[in-house]
C-alpha cells in the first residue's frame, strides 16, 4: 500500500526565459545558430520554471557555481559530486521529515530503505545518512538503485512490491533525489542544449506499508509492475561520466520511438495484467518534455484532463529525472477526483531505451 508522498525542492527558482539568457552567455556567446536552438528549446519545453541548487541565475546572488572572479568556469566532476552529496542530504532530509510528520510514522518503524538517484554517488550513501539522521533501526534493510534514469523510481516500486510480498508486515521508505543542475554541459551540441533547458532538481519520499494499522490510511494499492527493454535503442537515451560531470545522450527521435514502439507496448503490458487501456482512469506519465507527453497523449488517446497532472509538474518543476513520477503521483493525489476502485497507471522511460510501468488501485 502507498501511504503517502512528500516532496522537496531547492531554494533557487529560475524561469525559462532567464535560464535561456544565462545559457546563451555560457554556451554560445558568438553563435547565433546555437542561440536560436536555446530559444527554441525553451519555447517548446512546456516549462515555465524550475528549481535548482545552483544560484547562478539569481539576480542578487552572492555566489556562483559556474563562474568565479575570472569569469565562467567548468567545474570538474569531483566538485560536482561534493555538491551532490551536500544537496542530496539536504533535500532528502526535508522530504523524509515531511513524510514522517504527515503520516505520524516513527522512524523506528521503518524496516527497509530504498534510495534512487542517477545524478551522483558517494559512500556511505544517502541510505546510511537517512538511517543515522532519523535513528532508523540499525537492522534496516537497504537497496540503492543508481544510474537507471528517469524510470528508476518505478524500478524501486518493483523492489517494494517484491518486499511486501515476502514480508508479512513491513514499512518501506523509498527516497528519490536528483540534482541535475550540477551536470550542465557547455559545448553547444543539441543534446547539451536540450538537457540544460529541461532538467531540474528535487527529492521525494514515499511510505509503503502492508501493516494493518498503516494500511487503514493508504491512498493507493500497488498492484503490479512491468518492464520492457526496446531492442537496438541504446543510442536514444543514456549517461556517461565525464571529467566535467555527467554527459547526457538524448535523441531527437525519442518522441517518435515512444509513439511507434512504447505505446503499443503499454497496451500489451496492461492486457497481460488483465486491464484494458480504457479501464485506466488516471495516468501518471513521466514529464520528460512536452514532445514526449504529446506522443503519449496522441498514442494512448488521452484527454487534456488525463494529461493535466504530468503537464502541471513539467510546467512548474521541469524534468526531475527519477523524482518526476513521484511529483506526478503527488499531483494526482492532491488534485484529481479519485474514487475507490479506480485504476492508475504510472509510466516512465530510462536508458536503454527502457520503459517501466506500475499499476495502482485507488483505495
Amino acid at each position: 500500500m502507498l501511504i503517502d508522498i512528500a516532496t522537496a525542492v531547492p531554494p533557487y527558482k529560475v524561469d525559462q526565459a532567464t535560464a535561456a539568457e544565462e545559457l546563451k552567455k555560457r554556451m554560445a556567446p558568438d553563435s547565433r545558430a546555437a542561440q536560436r536552438l536555446i530559444d527554441m528549446a525553451a519555447a517548446q519545453s512546456g516549462i515555465i520554471s524550475r528549481y535548482i541548487v545552483i544560484p547562478d541565475a539569481e539576480k542578487d546572488r552572492n555566489e556562483n557555481f559556474y563562474s568565479d572572479n575570472s569569469g565562467y568556469v567548468i567545474p570538474e566532476t569531483k566538485k560536482r559530486m561534493d555538491e551532490y552529496e551536500r544537496w542530496s542530504k539536504y533535500l532528502a532530509k526535508e522530504a523524509v521529515e515531511k513524510l514522517f510528520k504527515n503520516t505520524g510514522v516513527s522512524p523506528s518503524e521503518i524496516e527497509r530503505i530504498i534510495t534512487v538517484s542517477c545524478t551522483g554517488f558517494y559512500a556511505p550513501g544517502l541510505d546510511h545518512y537517512i538511517a543515522e539522521e532519523f535513528n532508523i533501526p540499525l537492522s534496516v534493510k537497504r537497496t540503492n538503485i543508481g544510474f537507471m534514469g528517469c524510470a528508476a523510481s518505478i524500478i524501486g516500486f518493483n523492489s517494494v512490491l517484491e518486499a511486501l510480498a515476502l514480508e508479512k508486515e513491513s514499512n518501506i521508505l523509498l527516497i528519490s533525489c536528483e540534482i541535475c543542475s550540477l551536470h550542465l554541459q557547455f559545448t553547444p551540441s543539441r543534446d547539451n542544449i536540450l538537457s540544460n533547458m529541461i532538467f531540474a532538481d528535487g527529492a521525494a519520499a514515499v511510505l509503503f506499508s502492508n501493516s494493518k494499522e498503516l494500511s487503514r490510511n493508504a491512498r493507493l494499492e500497488l498492484v503490479n509492475t512491468q518492464s520492457v527493454l526496446f531492442p537496438s535503442s541504446t543510442e536514444f537515451m543514456g549517461w556517461k561520466i565525464g571529467n566535467t560531470g555527467f554527459e547526457m545522450i538524448l535523441s531527437s527521435d525519442l518522441p517518435k520511438i515512444i509513439l511507434s514502439e512504447a505505446v503499443p507496448a503499454v497496451v500489451k503490458m496492461l492486457e497481460s495484467m488483465g486491464v484494458k487501456k480504457e479501464s485506466v482512469k488516471h495516468w501518471a506519465l513521466h514529464p520528460g518534455g512536452r514532445a514526449i507527453l504529446d506522443s503519449l497523449q496522441k498514442g494512448l488517446c488521452l484527454s487534456d484532463d488525463e494529461m493535466q497532472p504530468s503537464r502541471t509538474v513539467l510546467k512548474n518543476y521541469g524534468n526531475l529525472s527519477s523524482v518526476s513520477i513521484l511529483f506526478v503521483l503527488r499531483e494526482i493525489l492532491d488534485s484529481s477526483q479519485l474514487e475507490t476502485g479506480d485504476i492508475l497507471c504510472a509510466l516512465a522511460f530510462g536508458p536503454g531505451l527502457s520503459m517501466e510501468l506500475a499499476l495502482f488501485k485507488v483505495l
